[in-house]
């Protein structure tokens, strides 16, 4: 998720100047105070009496979010660069939004804010060395469908209303992990606007520094308007398998078995098959009141080379759905369009996770006993659930250690989700209690397979240690604290999991 945090301070210099070294950005250049937007931009700004307001500052979740009474909706580098430099002239406090699914509760700090909607940086534009350029208005969907036309591909997340920018600068999980690696570990190149205005570029050419902590903590810094990717020749003309598989509750156990085999044949991950992904579900059903298990199965091949692994679900699967389709297409087939469903914006989605070396069939089994347990007490809370995702890690875990601020290679196996959404405010208090035991649950080692807990910043709570989500590396601290005085150093971008000014407030 994408975001710039909260203003505090008043300090910058000319707006359209670019970074072209390392050096240190000057702090002492002071602009002078604006009671009013510039002429040339006021028609991008717009207070709450504007009829378009609540659409245009919607995000996805409603959960600890910010909150807006003004929005300003750039539609270029410079506009942004002139809107940056007057609200942090002003000490005016802003977030931007590229998709607006970040839901972290550190977004709460952002109060009475400007909202930066990014929407007008809509271009895609694919380049003569087959590179992508788009901009942070971009949302998955379109960079998929975009992609598929012109026969190339790359690493996107699963749900199409993403952020492309956004999703990017945590990292960029997604199911071609093993093929391709992060989305960012894709990336060429970046712009980025700083607090004061300042227009950057970021790559291993230019300010190498700021690009190592782009690619994993970027919301940290400023904002990436237009980003860079290498892409892929399309694999089996961008047709894509798509299987679905439900079972009954008494056949979970054998299922999360099978899974675990997929992923780890002989226990080995690196024979996971980097073709395949898979996505296991479970639920809640309020016809039947019971569990719902249900198990979606991607391949980026056709259909006869997929079922080679998913033919083992059909003997148990109580029914199951198979498709072959396009690359766009996978969105909406999975699960019968769940992924889709998942886009609606305005739900408390109190969300929590942990990243596991395999899954444990008991403490999924636990889980589900106390699912239903929760969910007959907090019945405006029905439609939470567990979802992970077994994705494969080839082409990700070849790259170095140090090769960008993403801290988990190496780890990234399976990504637990507590996806746990209320209705009614009076369940809030159960649902967190619920939500904070079982994320601590599934962090213990017996059932997570490490000592200490392992996040993905994007998916990140904000009640983790910061070093779950960017690394327990003391290098690692070093080099991001740095980083944050020197590109964002009164704070301006501390709304979303910000980066400690000192190296004591890792601890």
């Amino acid at each position: 998720m994408f975001a710039s945090r909260l203003a505090k301070v008043l300090l910058g210099f000319s707006p359209f100047m670019s970074i072209a070294s390392g050096a240190a950005i000057d702090n002492d250049l002071v602009f002078k105070r604006q009671d009013t937007w510039p002429a040339s931009i006021a028609g991008d700004a717009h207070d709450q009496t504007w009829s378009e307001f609540a659409n245009k500052t919607q995000r996805w979740s409603t959960y600890s979010a910010p909150t807006f009474n003004e929005v300003f909706l750039p539609q270029n580098e410079r506009e942004l660069s002139m809107g940056l430099k007057y609200l942090s002239s002003n000490n005016r406090p802003f977030l931007a939004k590229s998709g607006g699914h970040g839901y972290s509760a550190t977004l709460e700090s952002v109060q009475n804010a400007t909202m930066i909607n990014m929407g007008g940086f809509d271009s895609i534009k694919l380049n003569r060395d087959q590179s992508v350029t788009y901009g942070s208005g971009v949302l998955y969907g379109d960079l998929v469908q975009f992609l598929y036309d012109h026969g190339r591909t790359v690493t996107v997340g699963s749900c199409p209303c993403v952020g492309s920018a956004g999703a990017t600068l945590g990292g960029g999980l997604g199911r071609f992990e093993g093929l391709y690696g992060l989305t960012s570990d894709n990336v060429s190149k970046v712009r980025y606007a700083l607090y004061n205005g300042t227009i950057v570029e970021a790559s291993q050419k230019v300010n190498k520094d700021l690009f190592w902590g782009i690619r994993g903590a970027g919301q940290n810094f400023g904002i990436a308007f237009e980003i860079t990717l290498q892409t892929y020749p399309a694999t089996n003309n961008g047709q894509h398998y798509n299987g679905d598989f439900y079972f009954a509750r008494k056949d979970m156990k054998r299922m999360f078995d099978a899974v675990n085999d997929l992923a780890a044949p002989g226990g080995n991950p690196d024979a996971f098959d980097p073709r395949l992904n898979m996505i296991p579900f479970v639920s809640y059903n309020t016809t039947t009141q019971q569990i719902d298990v249900i198990l979606n199965v991607q391949y980026a091949g056709p259909t006869k080379d997929a079922q080679k692994h998913t033919n083992r679900f059909k003997s148990y699967a109580t029914r199951f759905v198979e498709v072959e389709t396009s690359w766009p297409g996978t969105f909406n087939a999975a699960v019968g369009g769940l992924i889709n469903f998942s886009c609606t914006k305005g739900v408390n989605y109190d969300m929590r996770g942990v990243i596991t070396k395999k899954i444990d069939t008991q403490i999924v089994n636990d889980f589900a006993d106390d699912l239903v347990k929760m969910i007959h007490a907090n019945p405006s809370a029905s439609s939470s659930m567990l979802m992970i995702e077994t994705f494969p890690n080839q082409a990700m875990n070849k790259l170095p250690n140090d090769f960008s601020a993403f801290p988990h290679r190496g780890k990234f196996n399976n990504m637990i989700e507590l996806v746990m959404l209320y209705t009614d405010d009076k369940d809030a208090a159960n649902v967190e209690a619920f939500s904070v035991k079982w994320r601590n649950r599934w962090a213990e080692k017996k059932y997570s397979g490490y000592d200490r807990l392992y996040e993905y910043q994007n998916y990140g709570h904000g009640d983790e240690p910061l070093s779950a989500l960017y690394g327990y590396e003391e290098w690692r601290h070093v080099k991001l604290t740095d980083l944050k005085n020197k590109y964002d150093p009164k704070g301006f971008f501390d709304g979303y999991h910000a980066i400690p000014k000192t190296l004591a407030g890792w601890t």
